[in-house]
C-alpha cells in the first residue's frame, strides 16, 4: 500500500531531524572525548625495586602542540604531599613518546611506606576538570615467617669435607661431623654450607666439585641430629683471576683504562641461568630448608653496566659530548663521578639503580626456584647501598631472611651502621638475621677477644630494627671457628661466647609486628 504524500513527507522531515539529532550528539560525544585527559601508573601495585612509568594520554590535538612547547610535569602525590623520591627526584618532565602520550619514570623511594599514592599534573590549574585520574599502591612483599631465636652457624669454606679432621667440643677427634657438633655447641638450629663456588679444579669447570657429592650426606646428618639445613651459591664473585669462557665480567677502571676483575657481572644472563640451576636441585630437596646466595651484587667494579644505568635510572645528566664518548670514556666518566662523590644525587641514583639489579636477579632467581625458603647475604656499609644491595628490595624481590654481614668494621663503624639500620627499617619491612665473623683480626684484634665479639652481636640483637629486637643471628663460619685467628682464646673462647650470644637471642621477648 502506497503512503500518502502528507506522510511520506512528514516521516522524511522525522528522520532528517534525527539525523541532524544523531549528528550534533556524535559531535558533542567526540568533542568530549578530545577534551578528556588520563593520568595513569603503569601498574596498579608496585614494589620497592620498581621504576613507575606515568602516562598522560589526551585526543585534543590543540592540547598536544601546547605540551609540544612547554612539555606536561609529573608528582607523585602521598596525601597531601608531593613525594621526593631517590635522587633528589620531585617534579618530573614528561616525555612524548607518541602523539597524544606523555610519559615520566619514578623510581619508587627506599623503603616507601606502603599505601595509596596519586600520580599529578602541576602547573596546569585550567586542566583540572578535564583530567582523570588513578592512583596507585606501593606494597611490601611478606616472607615466609622465621623461627623465633633462629641461630645459624654458616660454613664458607670448600675444603674437602671427606678428608676433615676436627676436634670436637669433648676433646675426641672426629671427621667433618664435628662441624656439626661444634654448631650445636653455639646453640645453633641451622647450619648453612658454602655449595657453589667458582671456579671447579677441572678445565673450564664452573662449580667447585669437592663437596657437591657430600651434601645430601651432610643434609640428612643435619636431620638427624635436629638441625635444618642450607645452601649457599656465590652469584658474582670468583675465586680465580683466570675468566671463565662464556660469561661477562665486572670491570674496573685503573689509570683511566676498563681491567677486568674476577666477579661476573650482575648483567651476565648465562650466570644468572647457571646459579638457578645449581641451586634448583637443593630447592627441590626435602632435607633442605633453605637455600643461599652471596655476593649477589656487583662484587668488583660494576663500570660495564654505565650505558644500562644511563638508559633505564631517571634523572640521570649526561655530558653533551656523550654520544661521541667511547664506551671507555663513558664508563670513567662513571667512575669519577661515583668516586668524586661531589653529586650525592647521582651516587645515589647509582646505588638504587644497581639494588634494582640486583632485586630483579633474586626475583628471576626465586621464580625458577619455586616455593623453597630463600636467603642471601647483604654486607652492611650504608644499609647495603654502598655494594649496590637494599635489604627492602630484596624482601620484595624474594629473600625470606636477608642475613646481615657486621664485619671488618672498627668500634666507631660498627656503631655508626647500627645507628643508620636502626633509623632504617622496622621488624614489619623486612626480616633480617644480623652476623659477625669469628676472626680476632677482623675485630682489631681487640684486647677483650671474643668478649668484643658478643658485645658487637647483641648490640645487633638489640638495635638492628627500630621497634624491637632481631629474632635471631648467624656466625660466620666454622672453619674460621675451628682454624682460624683466634687468638689465645682459640676455639672454645670464641665458641663459649657465641653459646651466651644464643642464649641471650632465644631470650628476647616476642614482639608482635
Amino acid at each position: 500500500m502506497r503512503l500518502p504524500n502528507t506522510v511520506r513527507r512528514g516521516l522524511a522531515l522525522l528522520l532528517a531531524v534525527a539525523g541532524l539529532y544523531a549528528a550534533v550528539f556524535g559531535l558533542w560525544t567526540a568533542r568530549g572525548r578530545s577534551r578528556e585527559l588520563t593520568l595513569t601508573a603503569s601498574k596498579a601495585d608496585h614494589l620497592h625495586f620498581d621504576i613507575v612509568e606515568l602516562t598522560m594520554l589526551s585526543g585534543d590535538r590543540t592540547l598536544d602542540e601546547s605540551f609540544a612547547a612547554a612539555p606536561p610535569r609529573f608528582v607523585v602525590m602521598r596525601g597531601t604531599e608531593a613525594v621526593t623520591t631517590v635522587a633528589g627526584i620531585r617534579e618530573m618532565k614528561a616525555v612524548k613518546v607518541a602523539p597524544g602520550r606523555w610519559t615520566a619514570k619514578w623510581p619508587v623511594p627506599w623503603n616507601a611506606p606502603p599505601g595509596a599514592y596519586r600520580p599529578a599534573l602541576v602547573g596546569r590549574p585550567d586542566l583540572a576538570e578535564r583530567l582523570r585520574i588513578a592512583p596507585f599502591r606501593i606494597s611490601r612483599r611478606v616472607p615466609k615467617p622465621m623461627p623465633k631465636g633462629l641461630v645459624v652457624a654458616t660454613l664458607e669454606s670448600v675444603m674437602p669435607l671427606s678428608s676433615m679432621k676436627i676436634k670436637a667440643p669433648d676433646g675426641t677427634m672426629t671427621d667433618w661431623r664435628g662441624l656439626l657438633d661444634w654448631a650445636q655447641y653455639v646453640g645453633a638450629d641451622a647450619f648453612w654450607m658454602l655449595g657453589g663456588q667458582t671456579p671447579g679444579l677441572g678445565r673450564d669447570e664452573v662449580w667447585m666439585s669437592a663437596n657437591l657429592k657430600m651434601i645430601p650426606q651432610v643434609a640428612a646428618e643435619c636431620r638427624r641430629r635436629g638441625l635444618k639445613f642450607g645452601v649457599y651459591a656465590m652469584f658474582s664473585l670468583t675465586m680465580s683471576k683466570v675468566p671463565l669462557p662464556g660469561y661477562e665480567y665486572g670491570l674496573e677502571i685503573k689509570d683511566g683504562a676498563p681491567v677486568v676483575t674476577r666477579a661476573i657481572s650482575i648483567r651476565d644472563g648465562k650466570r644468572l641461568s647457571d646459579v638457578a640451576a645449581f641451586l634448583k636441585p637443593y630447592a627441590d630437596d626435602p632435607n633442605v630448608d633453605w637455600v643461599g646466595l652471596d655476593y649477589i651484587r656487583n662484587a668488583l667494579g660494576g663500570y660495564e653496566l654505565v650505558d644500562d644505568f644511563v638508559a633505564e635510572m631517571p634523572g640521570v645528566a649526561v655530558p653533551r659530548e656523550w654520544r661521541s664518548l667511547t664506551r671507555d670514556e663513558r664508563m670513567t666518566w662513571l667512575a669519577r663521578k661515583k668516586i668524586m662523590r661531589r653529586d650525592m644525587d647521582f651516587v645515589e641514583a647509582w646505588e638504587w639503580w644497581r639494588a634494582r639489579r640486583v632485586a630483579l636477579i633474586v626475583r628471576e632467581i626465586k621464580a625458577r626456584l619455586g616455593d623453597k625458603a630463600l636467603w642471601a647475604f647483604t654486607l652492611t656499609w650504608e644499609k647495603g647501598w654502598h655494594h649496590g644491595q637494599d635489604p627492602v628490595m630484596m624482601n620484595d624481590a624474594g629473600v625470606d631472611i636477608d642475613a646481615l654481614m657486621f664485619y671488618e668494621a672498627d668500634k666507631a663503624q660498627y656503631a655508626a651502621m647500627m645507628k643508620s639500620w636502626n633509623e632504617y627499617i622496622k621488624r614489619g619491612d623486612v626480616q633480617v638475621l644480623p652476623g659477625d665473623i669469628f676472626d680476632w683480626g677482623l675485630h682489631q684484634k681487640d684486647e677483650s677477644g671474643p668478649a668484643e665479639f658478643g658485645r658487637r652481636m647483641k648490640a645487633a640483637v638489640s638495635g638492628v630494627y627500630g621497634d624491637g629486637p632481631a629474632r635471631g643471628v648467624f656466625y660466620h663460619d666454622m672453619a674460621r671457628l675451628i682454624w682460624g685467628r683466634l687468638g689465645p682464646w682459640g676455639t672454645k673462647g670464641w665458641a663459649d661466647e657465641a653459646r651466651t650470644i644464643s642464649q641471650f637471642v632465644k631470650s628476647q621477648p616476642e614482639k608482635t609486628q
